[in-house]
């Protein structure tokens, strides 16, 4: 069983190793019933993103509020601009890329709602620890299927 630091400590910001990257929760799934998960990601200059890759349990919608990310939909990567909007139906391969050396800001949404907060926690603790295997087992556990597994995940 995995250790819950967010309810743990009552904080609804996560932090994503030393970058100064964050995942703030917005409403989890526990607060929509299960329809939704709302999360804000504010990416630092040096974030790249996750490489291209798939959930078979959820689908997941993106929105630029500031900055510019470039989005894969599975065939082609396009620039997304504040006010963007990108979807990934569940199973459908995506991927996210920053490539600028400037801040951006996403909304995430996940539906249906899953817990992402553990998820997130546990990444930045690997992240820390670089143990590949660990890296792997989280990935797996919290279903995120990489096509190239050698390609940065954050």
């Amino acid at each position: 069983m995995t250790q819950d630091t967010t309810q743990q400590t009552g904080d609804r910001l996560i932090r994503l190793g030393g970058s100064g990257s964050t995942i703030e929760i917005l409403a989890s799934a526990a607060e929509t019933d299960g329809a939704l998960s709302l999360y804000r990601w504010r990416l630092a200059p040096t974030s790249r993103g996750p490489a291209p890759h798939f959930h078979t349990t959820f689908g997941e919608t993106f929105v630029v509020e500031d900055g510019e990310v470039d989005y894969f939909d599975g065939t082609a990567w396009r620039t997304l601009r504040p006010g963007d909007t990108a979807h990934s139906p569940r199973g459908t391969v995506h991927g996210l890329r920053k490539e600028r050396d400037e801040p951006a800001t996403l909304l995430m949404v996940l539906a249906p709602g899953v817990r992402r907060e553990d998820y997130f926690a546990q990444l930045s603790a690997l992240q820390h620890t670089a143990q590949e295997v660990d890296m792997d087992r989280l990935h797996e556990a919290h279903d995120n299927h990489f096509l190239d597994e050698d390609a940065p995940h954050l």
